[in-house]
């Protein structure tokens, strides 16, 4: 069956695989750098490099991140 036009391999419909507008645009643009580099598993500064790219900067100072939290349904503290 030929692909439908305008179609990637990100845009399936499953449960929890909705993406903004941006992380598509990230997702593509790192694939394009595999296929363009036959890198299939690109480095952390190869994924800076792609973010770079596409016009990321840090505006900021950093802000710690926290231990992340299982969504709530998932959390079996509560009972």
């Amino acid at each position: 069956m030929p692909p439908k036009p305008g179609y990637t391999s990100y845009s399936q419909s499953l449960d929890g695989s909705e993406m903004s507008p941006e992380e598509l645009e990230f997702l593509i643009a790192v694939s394009s750098f595999q296929r363009r580099t036959g890198r299939r598993y690109p480095t952390w500064r190869e994924i800076l490099y792609v973010a770079h790219c596409l016009g990321y900067r840090r505006v900021s100072d950093p802000v710690p991140i926290g231990k992340p939290e299982p969504p709530p349904e998932l959390n079996c503290d509560t009972g």
